[in-house]
């Protein structure tokens, strides 16, 4: 089952709040502060780690800017556009 595509699959995003993080990112990037308003009942040490686990499984892109008011911007790479229309 191990060499199975789908179990690896659901093994990364098969928690839950990945999938949810993956299809609020398919409607385009967006920042932390947006995602977190956008899901409620997340805490904030819980989102930044599902992000990181998101970026480092390579679905989503981590972007910053280097402004006055530093912003950081997420999206989906292409890996995780192919994974949405099994979400």
């Amino acid at each position: 089952p191990n060499a199975c595509s789908l179990v690896h699959t659901m093994n990364i995003i098969g928690n839950k709040w990945k999938p949810i993080i993956l299809y609020l990112l398919s409607n385009g990037s967006m920042r932390f502060g947006m995602l977190n308003a956008l899901i409620p009942t997340i805490s904030k040490k819980v989102l930044t780690t599902q992000l990181k686990e998101l970026e480092n499984d390579g679905l989503i892109l981590r972007q910053s800017f280097a402004e006055i008011l530093p912003r950081v911007d997420y999206s989906l790479t292409e890996k995780a556009d192919g994974l949405l229309p099994v979400l």
